[in-house]
C-alpha cells in the first residue's frame, strides 16, 4: 500500500521524535559540564598541563581549550 507524502511525513517527523529529544538533553548536558570544565582547564592550563593531556583527560578541542585560555588572559 501506497503512503501519501503527509503519511510519510508524519512517519518521518515521529521518528525522530526519541532521539532527537535524547540528542537536546545531551546537548544540555554538554554545555553543563562545559561550565563546569571551563574554569579547571584555565587552571590546568597556567599550572602547566600541556594541551595533549587536557585533550586526552577532556575530550576537548585544542582550539577551544586555546580559546578558554585566552579569554581568562584576557
Amino acid at each position: 500500500m501506497t503512503r501519501t507524502p503527509e503519511e510519510r511525513r508524519a512517519q518521518a517527523v515521529a521518528a525522530l521524535m526519541t532521539p532527537g529529544e535524547e540528542r537536546r538533553e545531551l546537548l544540555a548536558r554538554v554545555a553543563e559540564l562545559d561550565g563546569d570544565l571551563r574554569p579547571l582547564v584555565r587552571e590546568a592550563v597556567a599550572a602547566g598541563v600541556p594541551q595533549p593531556r587536557i585533550v586526552e583527560i577532556t575530550g576537548l578541542a585544542r582550539n577551544t581549550i586555546r580559546a578558554w585560555s585566552r579569554a581568562a588572559a584576557e
